[in-house]
C-alpha cells in the first residue's frame, strides 16, 4: 500500500489499454556460432514508441526449438538497465549441440513481440593461414607459399590461426613447424626437426629458418596446429649465394637485379652505376629500375632499396612512411609502407666460455603432502639441533627460543623418532634437487644473435648433513656450505679416481647434446633463449658412487666402497667387528662354539648384506628414468673484456653474465611468487616425463668473472 500511494512500481513498466505498443529488438547479430565451454552475452532492447529505451523492465529469456546440450542460461529473468538493454550471459556445454537451437525473449506484460536468438555450438575448427613476407609468396587460398632463402642466412616463417566459423583470431594454440628429413637447414631455437610457436592476440605464430652454406631445395615445410587442423605449406628453396627475388633478401647496402636477379652492391651492377642505365619507361630508385609511374607486381616486386611493393595498391612504396633520424633505422612490418623507425642497439655477443652451474627440483616430482612433509622435517630437525632460523627475530631472542624448545623436544620425543626425523631430512636434502656445474661453449650461428651451444658437465654437486655435525641453520631451501659434496664426471679434467679394494670406481659421463640459443631483446633487458636440450645420467650408477664417497668421508678414508667396508675376510677388518664378535661367542660358550666357524658365518652375512645394499642401490632410481629434457632462458647483462668473446666482438658488447647471483636461492624459495620470477629459468622433464614439467634454474659467468 505504501509503494502505491508513492507510486512506485517495482515491477517496471505495463501494458494499458489505449497505451503505446512496446518493442523488443536485439543487439548484435541474431545468428551466434560459439564452441563448447565459450560464455556469451545474448543483449535484448526495450523501448516504447513515445517514451524511448525503458529501464527497470523484466524480461524473460528462454529456450525453445532445438536442445541446447548442457548449455545453460545465468539468470532467465532480466531487468533492464538505465539504457533499457538487458542482458543474460549464456554458457555453451561441454560438447556441441545436434543442431541450432532457440533462446527466445519476451517481455511479460507489455505489447511487445518477442525476439530470437538463434544459437550454435559447434567444434572449434582451426584454419591456418600462411602470411605473406619479403621472401614468402601466397598462394589466393593461403595454404602454401614459396619462400626464397639465401645460404647462410634466416628467413621468418609466420602464420595466422583463425577461427573457421567466427573468423576471430585464436591467441594463445601452439604451431608445430616441421622441416622434412632431406632439408639440412635448422631452426634457430632448437635441435630437432620440428620447431613450435605460440600463436599472440592476432593469432600469429612465427619461427625463424636458418639456411646452412650450400643451395638446396625446394622442400617443404609443413605447419599445423597440434591440436588438429588442415596444414600449410612453405615450398623452400636455399639459393646459391648472391640469388635473391626481392631487395629484403639482399644485405644492407646491396639490392637485388640483373637477369638472373643476383644481390649487387648499390653503385656496382645496379642502375645507380653510369654504365647501367634504365631502360626507357623506367626510372632508377634505390639501384633498381622501376617502372616510371611507380607500379609493380607483388608477385616479382622490383622495388629500390628501403621500398616495397604494396599488395594492394601495386606501387612500390618507401617501407616506412617516414625517414629515420639518426641513430635509428626502419624496421619493416607486415603490410608495406607501414613500417616503424627504431633505435639501433647493439646485440650482446655471448659467444664464448662460460662456466655454468644448475640446479634442477626433482623433489617437485613427488606429491604435493610429501612436499610438505619434507619442509615440515627439516624444520623439525632444525628445532631438535637448536639451528631453527626465525627471520626477523633478534640473535639473541633467537638463542632463547631455540635452547628452550629443542631442550622440550628431546625430553618428549623418544630417541628413534627423533633419529628417523635426523635421516629423513638428510635423505630428503640429498635427493630433493640434483645439483651440476660445468663449462659451456657458445659459438655463432648465422649472425651474433644465433648461437650454437655445446657443454660438458665436470662435476654434480649434493649436500650431505650430517658433515655439518648440526650447524644446519638458515634458509631450510639453500643448504649449508659445509654439506656439500662434489661427485666429479669423466669431464672434470681430474686424472686419479677413487679407489676400491685397489681397483678404480667407475666415472660418471654425461651425455648432453648440442643446442641451439638466440638473444632476443625482451622489454628493455636483453635475453638468451636456449633449447630444447637434453642430458642423459644414469642415476642409478650416480646414488651408488655417491654412497661409496660418502662411506668415505664417513670413516675418514678407512673404507671406500660398500664393497670394501662389507668385505669381512679372517685377517682383515670390515665395518662389523666379526672377529671379536667370535671370540666374545666361543668364550660364552665355553668354546662348544668355534670362533673360526662365528667369525666365517659372520663375514659371508655381511658380505651378503652389501651385496644388497648395493643391488638394491643400483635399482633404487628406474632405469628408464635417465633423461632430461629441457629448455629455459636467461637474463644477458655486464660488460667482460673483449677477448673473452668470439673474435670480431663489438668493443663492449661482449656479456659477462647470464642469469641471476640469486638464481638458486630463487628456486628454492618458500614463494611460488620468487620461484616463477627467478633469472635464469629452466623447465622441463627431469628424469619423470610423467610428471608435469618441473622448475629448474641455472647462471653462467666468465671464467675469470666466477
Amino acid at each position: 500500500m505504501a509503494l502505491a500511494a508513492c507510486g512506485v512500481d517495482p515491477a517496471g513498466p505495463t501494458a494499458e489499454a489505449g497505451q503505446s505498443p512496446y518493442t523488443l529488438a536485439l543487439v548484435g547479430d541474431p545468428d551466434l556460432t560459439l564452441h563448447p565451454g565459450e560464455r556469451r552475452n545474448l543483449e535484448v532492447l526495450l523501448a516504447g514508441e513515445d517514451q524511448g529505451p525503458i529501464a527497470n523492465a523484466r524480461l524473460h529469456f528462454g529456450f525453445q526449438q532445438g536442445e541446447p546440450a548442457g548449455g545453460s542460461l545465468e539468470a532467465e529473468e532480466v531487468a533492464t538497465d538505465d539504457s533499457g538493454i538487458a542482458a543474460a550471459s549464456f554458457l555453451a556445454g561441454a560438447r556441441p549441440a545436434a543442431g541450432p537451437f532457440h533462446v527466445v525473449v519476451t517481455a511479460p506484460g507489455l505489447r511487445a513481440e518477442p525476439v530470437t536468438f538463434r544459437l550454435s555450438v559447434v567444434a572449434l575448427r582451426r584454419t591456418l593461414a600462411i602470411v605473406p613476407t619479403p621472401a614468402t609468396r601466397v598462394s589466393a587460398d593461403e595454404a602454401s607459399a614459396t619462400t626464397l632463402i639465401g645460404v647462410s642466412s634466416s628467413v621468418g616463417l609466420k602464420v595466422r590461426e583463425l577461427d573457421a566459423d567466427t573468423g576471430a583470431p585464436i591467441p594463445g594454440d601452439t604451431i608445430s613447424f616441421t622441416l622434412p628429413p632431406v632439408a639440412n637447414a635448422r631452426w634457430s631455437a632448437g635441435v630437432y626437426r620440428t620447431a613450435t610457436a605460440q600463436t599472440g592476440a592476432g593469432g600469429k605464430a612465427q619461427v625463424y629458418l636458418v639456411a646452412t652454406p650450400a643451395a638446396e631445395g625446394p622442400w617443404q615445410v609443413t605447419a599445423q596446429s597440434i591440436a588438429g587442423g588442415p596444414p600449410v605449406l612453405f615450398n623452400v628453396t636455399v639459393q646459391a649465394a648472391g640469388s635473391c627475388s626481392a631487395n629484403a633478401q639482399c644485405a644492407p647496402g646491396q639490392v637485388c637485379t640483373g637477369d638472373p636477379p643476383r644481390c649487387a652492391d648499390d653503385g656496382g651492377s645496379s642502375c645507380a652505376d653510369p654504365r647501367n642505365p634504365c631502360p626507357p619507361g623506367f626510372a632508377c630508385a634505390g639501384g633498381v629500375c622501376e617502372p616510371a609511374d611507380g607500379s609493380c607486381d607483388p608477385e616479382a616486386p622490383a622495388c629500390g632499396s628501403g621500398r616495397c611493393c604494396d599488395a594492394s595498391a601495386l606501387v612500390c612504396r618507401d617501407v616506412c612512411p617516414m625517414s629515420c633520424a639518426a641513430g635509428t633505422h626502419c624496421e619493416p612490418a607486415d603490410t608495406c609502407g607501414e613500417g616503424s623507425c627504431v633505435p639501433d642497439e647493439t646485440v650482446p655477443d655471448v659467444s664464448g666460455i662460460w662456466l655454468t652451474r644448475h640446479d634442477y627440483r626433482i623433489r617437485d616430482a613427488l606429491p604435493f603432502t610429501v612436499q610438505e612433509t619434507f619442509k615440515a622435517l627439516r624444520l623439525m630437525d632444525q628445532t631438535l639441533l637448536g639451528q631453527l632460523t626465525i627471520p626477523g627475530l633478534p640473535g639473541w631472542l633467537q638463542a632463547i627460543v631455540n635452547a628452550f624448545v629443542a631442550r622440550l623436544l628431546q625430553q618428549y620425543l623418544p630417541g628413534w623418532i627423533q633419529q628417523l626425523i635426523h635421516i629423513s631430512d638428510d635423505l630428503a636434502t640429498i635427493l630433493g634437487n640434483l645439483r651440476s656445474e660445468g663449462a659451456m661453449r657458445l659459438a655463432r650461428g648465422a649472425d651474433v644473435a644465433h648461437l650454437k651451444g655445446a657443454e660438458v658437465w665436470t662435476s654434480l654437486v649434493f649436500y650431505w648433513l650430517p658433515l655439518c655435525e648440526g650447524e644446519i641453520a638458515g634458509d631450510p631451501g639453500d643448504p649449508p656450505q659445509c654439506a656439500r659434496i662434489d661427485v666429479v664426471t669423466s669431464d672434470s679434467g681430474v686424472d686419479e679416481t677413487a679407489q676400491c679394494k685397489g681397483e678404480a670406481l667407475p666415472s660418471i659421463q654425461p651425455r648432453l647434446s648440442a643446442f641451439s640459443a638466440t638473444v632476443a631483446k625482451r622489454g628493455s633487458a636483453w635475453v638468451l633463449d636456449v633449447g630444447p636440450r637434453q642430458v642423459k645420467l644414469e642415476m642409478g650408477k650416480v646414488l651408488l658412487i655417491l654412497v661409496d664417497q660418502l662411506m668415505s668421508v664417513v670413516t675418514a678414508g678407512e673404507y671406500h666402497c660398500i664393497d670394501e667396508a662389507t668385505w669381512c675376510a679372517p685377517g682383515s677388518g670390515c665395518i662389523v667387528d666379526c672377529e671379536g664378535l667370535a671370540r666374545d661367542v666361543e668364550n660364552a660358550t665355553d668354546g662348544i662354539v668355534d670362533a673360526g666357524t662365528v667369525q666365517e658365518l659372520c663375514g659371508r652375512g655381511v658380505r651378503a648384506v652389501g651385496g644388497i645394499v648395493e643391488e638394491a642401490l643400483a635399482r633404487a632410481w628406474p632405469i628408464t628414468a635417465d633423461t632430461l629434457d629441457f629448455s629455459g632462458s636467461a637474463t644477458i647483462s655486464g660488460i667482460a673484456d673483449d677477448g673473452s668473446c668470439d673474435g670480431g666482438a663489438v668493443s663492449g658488447a661482449c656479456a659477462a653474465r647470464l642469469g641471476k647471483a640469486s638464481w638458486d636461492k630463487d628456486l628454492n624459495s618458500s614463494s611460488a611468487a620468487v620461484r616463477d620470477a627467478r633469472d635464469g629459468k629452466w623447465t622441463g622433464h627431469f628424469f619423470f616425463r610423467l610428471v608435469e614439467r618441473l622448475p629448474g634454474a641455472w647462471e653462467a659467468t666468465r671464467p675469470w668473472e666466477y
